[in-house]
């Protein structure tokens, strides 16, 4: 097979239809960097069905559509075809030619095709599988393949062999079959929890079963009795309201008879009470009138003598305020005379106290001026200065002795010394600009390091953390993929038995089965409601059976269900039609009072929620039922209530009306339709979370594993890398370590040879004898003027010492008359201060006492006279005694009309006793009646409904059955239903179905463990068919890789050798070499150049193992220098009958052994052009 051309149109740079044929031998395309010549091999790549942007250097796919130029604009389209000679059907077709295709527009549409038709991406995969054409084959090989070989880790490097030995198609199968295994565990895994879960039903559905077919018998038995009973009853009814309507005539009479006496006396009443009232509001007015005039009196006498009493009081206080003020005069004239001498002490205290003050600070000044303790500081600092120039003396006449000696011995030194120092100082220089280029080179080199060892240290951490996360989230998706599983397998459940209405009673299930053939059928009562998970057991108890009473529109879409079940003896149902159903409430009351005690919830149907439409029925169900946390109290709050309604508790007992209690539990395991239905709601809410849980945590685990992958390829390259960088290091250490060594020892040598020459130098110098005698003249110098000062010192410190006494006995004098000065002035002021307050206390008496005087001389003037008093006294005593006179004749005119009110009062209330009395009965025959007629008209209903009997014929002589004997066989038969308790009629059906599906699944669950076991000895013999092959292809590319080895490096020795040979399904393959001259060594050990040519060494090692059709290199030789190029270009010549090899290159040295030559170009920018070379001239250009 031969690969004849490539036709491009719109791929990357070839803006413009380009077409390239390749006729036989080798084929070389040439071109500048930047021109294009590697986007014809990412072409074929692309047409191959390369699904990676990244590998063709993208970063998504309509990337490879030309993007436009300066003079051209984008294209929407790339297409590449590729032609093919198939005469030898090395392909797997009958066609002698084939034509591949791929095409993409921007919008993301793409397709394929083979030989112009359209084909899936799947269609030509299977073409080239196998033939070492396509993705992962050495079909095409570029610098990244190569890099790839020696960059990647053993493990990765079997993929190599892999896909030379053709397993590919096996792995593929074994990926399938693994996919298969799974997948029927998952399915064997969800039998399985379906099978538990049908096994754990059947037992509750066969007891169901027995229980439905005992309740049914006592049921039919139990309607026959009530049949008898209802006929009873309903004869006992009309007999009572005959009774009842005979009473009810004579108690209206009585009543009206009664009534009449009651008017008469009213009227009577009446007029007394107008006339009573009259006069009890004179003697009203008058007492008030009286009790005014006895205030007014006494207010008037007690104004008299307060009036006396104050002018006494007032006279005596004019005369005490005035003696008071008086003497406060005399006292504020004594004061102001004792303020005058205070304050003249004061100011000769002051006075006194400035001169001491004055004085002291003269004193301390004069002290300080002689200060002792500095003259005596000032005498050690002279005798300390004395002791040191002494030893300075001493060492001068030491040094005076030894230089004299010294100088001879150093003369001769110092010639020898000058030349030593001057052949060393050359050969340090040379050796510190070396020094320097080492410590640069190595800086950089740790510099380097130290980057790439933080980012191996950043990439290791994230490689933890990632691997981490990709653990965690594994385990996390596993735990809620089976939590999920399970929750969906508990839904389908529920669903199935809400879809199949297997819960309901037979009549409810038939109808709601059939209600799409009827009009106005809204569906069952539980349908409607919304409970809160926490009622759900206290509303069902409370419902009963009437959660699956339908509703329906009006009495119209009732009639015509009630028919259609009848008709098809489809059982029994209640129907509630939404337009006549009434709401039932309890009494306000009622409920106040029971919201009083503890536990009290709330009506039962303020704890749901129905449509709005449907409200009415929700009240008439659960609007007279009270919802209790517990038993104990509902039994609380039923006493309190009077047992008027029925109380449930959120477990489900019951208080009912009248104060029975309704129970326990039941060993049957059945649920009822609210709890199933609001367990399903509940289930459908949860399995939609974990479903959206579930996917978020697939696309996490996807992205942690993609992460997970793109860091450890990162951190492997960067561990080579340190790897690398570490050896430069030692080796640029080790060299500077012995040039530090050898600098350091010179520069010690020369600073050595230099001190010894100064010290020679100094020694020698003519001047250092004089200094020193100058040194020690003035040394003594300074001895004879540091004994004189001294003396000096001494004698001032003599004299100080005495003027210091005479001092400080002035000072302490001075100090003691200020102290006693101050104390004095401290008196005197405190006692100004006392004054001024005492004075200023009697100017303020002095002011209030005049204030009070003028206010008592204004009071006596505005006093009252007493004889104005007494006449108005007198006056208003005239008056109380007139009228007295008169309100005692009218109190007993009053006392009169009181005593016959009280008798017509009396007789009113007789007469309306016995009203009430007669009304009371009236009334309650009257609702007795009506109670007798409803029960009696609700009786006529069921028996003509229920029992198609007409009233009229309730006096058969054949129904005159013992009413106690009907009554207690019904008793009987309702004590057994209840023990029976909450059955399921269908649960019969539902057994034999649960238990054909129960059996189904149990083959089911075998045929899925004989395939699971099928699939998994597949997988056996496919990884012992993977392993052999793998193992035959090895040895035969070891073996053409030690013999091209030899061939490509002129000699040497290399081998491929398996990191694992026990296991061939995963063994990684290391690669060990011998170039011509060294030992044996891996790859990474390799120099650049090294593992480039043993990298193309092995892939045409494998070609020869199993030649390809053709090879396309992408600059593969990049790294090669000119001579391993040129082994590279011949190599390819001489293989060049076996496969056709098309070369991108920008090397000399291979296109000289090209047959055919393209050049691309870019003769318009952003576009390439395949333009003609001449090979002559590039022959002659390359000799």
């Amino acid at each position: 097979m031969q690969l004849k051309s490539i036709e491009i149109i719109g791929f990357k740079s070839f803006a413009e239809k380009t077409k390239i044929s390749f006729p036989n031998g080798m084929t070389g395309i040439v071109g500048p960097n930047g021109s294009g010549k590697s986007n014809i091999a990412e072409a074929i790549r692309w047409v191959l069905g390369e699904q990676s942007a990244k590998n063709l250097r993208g970063s998504r796919m309509p990337d490879v559509i030309f993007s436009g130029s300066a003079d051209r604009r984008a294209l929407n389209m790339a297409a590449v075809t590729l032609l093919l000679d198939n005469s030898d059907h090395y392909l797997d077709s009958p066609f002698t030619e084939i034509k591949v295709a791929r095409k993409l527009f921007r919008n993301g549409d793409s397709a394929y095709f083979i030989n112009e038709k359209q084909c899936r991406l799947k269609d030509v995969t299977n073409l080239f599988m196998d033939t070492g054409i396509g993705q992962g084959t050495l079909s095409i090989i570029s610098q990244g393949n190569v890099e790839e070989i020696f960059n990647s880790k053993p493990v990765d490097r079997r993929s190599i062999i892999e896909n030379v030995a053709g397993v590919y198609k096996y792995k593929r199968q074994k990926t399938t079959a693994q996919t298969e295994i799974l997948q029927t565990s998952d399915n064997l895994n969800r039998v399985n929890d379906i099978i538990q879960e049908l096994k754990s039903r059947l037992a509750p559905l066969e007891e169901q079963s027995s229980q439905a077919t005992d309740y049914l018998d006592q049921k039919k038995r139990l309607a026959e009795f009530e049949k008898k009973q209802l006929i009873l009853t309903a004869k006992d009814q009309q007999a009572a309201i005959k009774q009842t309507t005979d009473q009810l005539k004579q108690s209206q009479q009585i009543v009206s008879k009664i009534q009449k006496e009651v008017d008469q006396n009213e009227q009577s009443g009446n007029a007394v009470k107008q006339e009573l009232s009259a006069g009890r509001k004179q003697i009203d007015d008058w007492n008030a009138e009286i009790l005014a005039i006895n205030t007014k009196i006494q207010t008037l006498t007690s104004q008299k003598q307060l009036s006396t009493q104050e002018n006494s009081f007032k006279n005596a206080d004019v005369k005490r305020i005035s003696d008071q003020i008086s003497a406060t005069t005399a006292k504020i004239h004594e004061l102001a005379q004792k303020i005058d001498k205070s304050a003249t002490a004061i100011s000769h205290a002051q006075d006194s106290l400035r001169t001491g003050q004055a004085g002291l600070v003269a004193v301390e000044k004069a002290a300080k001026a002689n200060n002792v303790p500095a003259i005596e500081k000032k005498i050690e600092q002279l005798r300390s200065q004395y002791v040191d120039l002494m030893q300075e003396q001493t060492a001068i006449n030491n040094q005076l002795t030894m230089s004299q000696h010294d100088q001879n011995r150093l003369a001769e030194q110092a010639k020898s010394q000058k030349a030593r120092i001057s052949q060393l100082t050359g050969k340090l220089a040379d050796g510190q600009k070396q020094l320097t280029e080492k410590r640069q080179q190595l800086a950089q080199s740790k510099a380097d390091l130290a980057a790439v060892q933080e980012k191996l240290a950043h990439l290791k951490q994230l490689l933890t953390a990632k691997q981490a996360t990709v653990d965690q989230n594994q385990t996390e998706w596993l735990n809620a993929l089976k939590v999920a599983e399970q929750a969906k397998a508990k839904q389908n459940s529920l669903q199935a038995l809400h879809d199949s209405y297997r819960n309901f009673y037979r009549g409810p299930a038939n109808l709601l089965k059939n209600k799409a053939h009827l009009d106005g059928i809204f569906g069952p009562v539980s349908d409607f409601l919304q409970v809160d998970s926490q009622y759900v057991k206290a509303i069902d108890t409370a419902l009963g059976s009437q959660a699956q009473h339908i509703i329906v529109k009006d009495n119209a879409a009732a009639s015509n269900a009630i028919k259609f079940m009848t008709a098809n003896r489809y059982g029994r149902v209640t129907l509630l039609p939404v337009t006549v159903i009434k709401p039932r409430y309890l009494n306000r009351s009622l409920v106040a009072q029971a919201e009083k005690f503890p536990g009290y919830i709330g009506v039962g149907a303020s704890l749901v929620t129905m449509p709005e439409q449907f409200a009415d029925i929700n009240e008439s169900l659960l609007g007279t039922t009270i919802i209790a946390d517990n038993l104990d109290h509902a039994i609380a709050i039923s006493r309190a209530i009077q047992h008027r309604t029925r109380i449930v508790s959120l477990d489900g007992q019951v208080v009912n009306a009248g104060g029975s209690l309704t129970g326990g539990a039941n060993k049957a395991t059945n649920q009822g339709v609210l709890i199933n239905q609001t367990e399903l709601a509940d289930l459908q809410k949860a399995t939609q979370q974990m479903g959206n849980k579930l996917a978020a945590k697939e696309t996490q685990l996807a992205e942690a594993k993609n992460a997970l992958q793109q860091i450890q390829e990162a951190y492997n390259r960067s561990r080579q890398r340190a790897f690398e960088v570490q050896q430069g290091i030692n080796h640029q250490a080790a060299d500077l370590k012995l040039l530090e060594t050898a600098i350091a020892t010179e520069t010690r040598e020369v600073e050595a040879m230099k001190l010894a020459l100064q010290n020679a130098q100094n020694l020698n110098s003519a001047d250092q004898d004089t200094d020193l005698q100058k040194q020690k003249a003035a040394i003594q110098k300074q001895l004879a003027a540091n004994n004189q000062a001294v003396l000096d010192h001494q004698a001032r410190l003599g004299r100080v010492r005495e003027l210091a006494d005479e001092y400080a006995k002035k000072r302490q004098s001075l100090h003691d008359q200020v102290v006693v000065t101050k104390e004095q002035l401290q008196q005197y002021q405190d006692q100004r201060r006392s004054l001024d307050n005492q004075l200023l206390q009697l100017n303020n008496q002095k002011t209030r006492l005049t204030t009070q005087l003028q206010d008592l001389k204004a009071d006596l003037q505005q006093q009252v006279d007493p004889a104005q008093l007494d006449e108005q006294i007198a006056k208003q005593t005239k008056r109380q005694a007139a009228l007295s006179a008169d309100l005692n004749e009218k109190k007993v005119a009053v006392d009169r009309l009181d005593q016959t009110y009280e008798k017509i009062q009396n007789a009113i209330r007789t007469a309306q006793l016995n009203l009430n009395n007669a009304k009371y009965e009236l009334k309650a025959t009257g609702t007795k009646l009506s109670s007798l007629q409803q029960a009696i008209s609700v009786s006529y209903t069921k028996l003509s409904e229920k029992y198609s009997i007409d009233p009229q014929v309730l006096g058969n002589p054949k129904w005159n059955w013992d009413a106690d004997a009907v009554a207690g066989q019904i008793k009987m038969l309702k004590m057994g239903i209840e023990e029976i308790g909450p059955v399921n009629i269908s649960a019969i059906q539902e057994f034999h179905d649960v238990s054909d599906r129960y059996n189904f699944l149990m083959k089911q669950q075998q045929d899925l463990l004989t395939a699971k076991n099928h699939l998994t000895a597949t997988m056996g013999k496919m990884d012992s068919t993977i392993a052999s092959k793998f193992k035959q292809t090895f040895d035969k590319v070891a073996n053409s890789f030690s013999k091209v080895f030899v061939e490509m490096f002129g000699g040497g020795e290399a081998k491929l050798v398996l990191t694992d040979p026990n296991d061939m399904l995963t063994t990684g393959i290391e690669i060990m070499v011998k170039p011509p001259g060294k030992n044996y060594r891996s790859l990474s050990l390799l120099s650049g150049g090294e593992k480039a040519l043993t990298a193309i060494t092995l892939l045409f090692a494998i070609i020869r193992v199993s030649p390809v059709p053709f090879c396309i290199l992408d600059e593969a030789e990049a790294a090669l220098d000119p001579f391993n190029a040129d082994r590279f270009a011949k190599y390819l010549k001489r293989f060049g009958d076996e496969t056709q090899f098309i070369v991108i290159t920008h090397r000399k040295e291979t296109m000289i052994y090209a047959d055919t030559l393209y050049g691309i170009t870019m003769q318009e920018s952003g576009v390439s052009k395949v333009v003609s070379v001449s090979l002559d001239n590039l022959k002659t250009e390359v000799s």
